[in-house]
């Protein structure tokens, strides 16, 4: 086993939500280079038949005997201001990450959807993310973009910030150097061609596409 803390790409983070099911997310943790569990999600990693390179968090979901064989990549994180999906994603950034991608962040529970989107929509990071559940593809966009798809797949753009200007081409509503005045302003739109570009001012946003 390589060092714990030697990243290899590409790095996927798992969250303890619902474990993946459909073809899409799973492929990524099949060709992942290094896995990231949040706490308690090594449970549903173990029983799927992969090891995490490191378990992040304050481990008060992780049987005792999992915490016994796994204990020499256990990295405790015990802040209670953060979430354990922050934690991860700020652990692999500062052991050199540059792009991860997030599975097992929905399902079970609501409130922790909610907490792991704005999660990375706020976080403060130079890292490329996306979250994958089984249902589409949450992406953030921190200048110009391009993405290919095909004509009505769904797309929704949310904005926490209303001085983001957006500019998109290839949906059937476009915005033209506009802001998103509400969290829900940006959903509901879709594809009119095979592929869409979104450029925006400064900041972040977070554009999802349905599968």
């Amino acid at each position: 086993m390589h060092d714990l803390t030697s990243l290899i790409d590409p790095i996927v983070v798992l969250a303890n939500g619902e474990f993946p099911k459909h073809d899409i997310p799973l492929h990524e943790l099949d060709v992942a280079g290094s896995i990231i569990c949040c706490d308690g999600a090594v449970e549903s990693l173990i029983n799927y038949g992969k090891r995490p390179q490191a378990i992040v968090g304050d481990f008060d979901s992780i049987p005792q005997s999992i915490k016994e064989d796994l204990v020499e990549i256990l990295v405790h994180a015990p802040d209670q201001s953060e979430n354990d999906l922050r934690k991860s994603l700020k652990w692999v950034e500062a052991n050199g990450g540059e792009k991860v991608t997030i599975l097992g962040a929905s399902g079970k529970r609501e409130d922790h959807l909610l907490g792991n989107v704005f999660s990375i929509l706020q976080l403060d990071t130079q890292m490329d993310m996306v979250m994958i559940t089984d249902y589409g593809i949450f992406y953030t966009v921190h200048k110009s973009q391009k993405f290919e798809g095909i004509n009505g797949q769904q797309v929704s753009l949310f904005s926490l910030d209303q001085s983001i200007k957006i500019s998109t081409s290839g949906l059937k509503y476009p915005l033209k150097n506009e802001g998103l005045p509400t969290l829900y302003g940006g959903t509901l739109n879709a594809m009119v061609d095979d592929q869409f570009s979104i450029n925006i001012s400064h900041g972040q946003i977070l554009v999802y596409c349905a599968f």
